[in-house]
């Protein structure tokens, strides 16, 4: 049986259990701030509190963190190696804290940040953001870019959710699948060379001029080596910003956009667009949802992923192939 001295001893042995946990707040600004000054700014505290507040810290981990050389603070291999980790467990601890177990949209006031390609946040979340005003009109959402080679990082900048081709997701997250997509053509309707058919061969496509968008991620859709080495070899005309430039660009020239269907079919039943099938061979990719195996049960990301999975359908039964 322990004795009182032995549990003494024994918490002697584990500096953790003695570490303050509110350490981690400016342990968090310190690995993100550019200086300590600012550091201290972002969790309210003076610059002798975080100098003492960093001394722990240094004391505890057995390293320095940051360091300074010529009036510029550089973070040591393990500071850079915590950045991550410490903000991936800032961002569990603040959801636990807000968690609740009732979620009324009408009433709440939480924030939800999504990592979504362009293409999702089109189809997907434009429809349901427009619905927010009346159903959730006090719900913050704030969408970010995502890197499709490093889905890990929106969920270490803040991410509460993910929207991703199956094959870029994250294995230990719970998933959703919301939809399946492939690549097409997209052209204007009076389009000199394609008439009003529905298919362009190979050699027309080799031929025509392309637009597409900077960063164009092809790895979004699923193609077969014979589908890369025709995207490689096109002749790009026009490079825009944006997806949602794409139809403006198009309309009135003899310009190929290749990319989504799912999206493509939507600007086609709008305007005067035509979609047509890729020269090369294209198969299914799935669209899932994910988020964190800790907020499984979190009412506000189980709503708001509901509705997504609603919209999701709703497009389905509305855009023909």
């Amino acid at each position: 049986m322990e004795t009182k001295n032995d549990l003494h001893s024994l918490a002697e042995e584990r500096p953790m259990h003695r570490l303050n946990l509110n350490l981690l707040y400016p342990l968090h600004a310190i690995l993100h701030a550019p200086t300590l000054t600012e550091a201290g700014r972002r969790v309210r505290l003076s610059q002798s509190a975080m100098s003492h507040a960093l001394r722990r810290l240094r004391d505890h981990f057995g390293d320095d963190l940051v360091t300074h050389s010529g009036g510029d603070q550089y973070l040591t291999p393990l500071g850079m190696a915590l950045r991550a980790e410490v903000r991936r467990v800032m961002h569990e601890v603040e959801g636990t804290f807000n968690y609740a177990l009732d979620f009324d949209p009408l009433t709440s006031t939480q924030t939800i940040t999504i990592a979504t390609p362009e293409a999702i946040e089109q189809m997907v979340l434009g429809p349901v953001l427009r619905g927010l005003s009346t159903d959730a009109p006090n719900l913050s959402v704030k969408i970010l870019p995502l890197d499709l080679e490093r889905p890990q990082r929106s969920l270490e900048q803040g991410a509460d959710l993910l929207l991703l081709p199956r094959e870029s997701a994250i294995d230990r997250l719970e998933t959703l699948p919301i939809r399946t997509d492939h690549s097409s053509c997209m052209v204007w309707n009076g389009h000199s060379e394609l008439g009003n058919g529905y298919e362009i061969s190979e050699e027309q496509y080799l031929a025509a001029r392309h637009v597409v968008t900077m960063g164009e991620a092809t790895s979004m859709l699923a193609i077969n080596d014979e589908g890369h080495r025709m995207l490689s070899a096109r002749r790009i005309w026009v490079r825009t910003t944006s997806q949602a430039t794409l139809p403006a660009i198009i309309i009135g020239s003899d310009l190929v956009a290749t990319g989504s269907a799912w999206l493509f079919q939507y600007y086609a039943s709008i305007m005067p667009l035509r979609v047509i099938t890729a020269p090369f061979p294209t198969r299914e990719t799935v669209f899932v949802a994910q988020w964190a195996n800790h907020r499984r049960r979190d009412p506000m990301l189980a709503w708001f992923v509901k509705r997504i999975e609603e919209q999701a359908v709703h497009r389905r039964s509305t855009l023909a192939p």
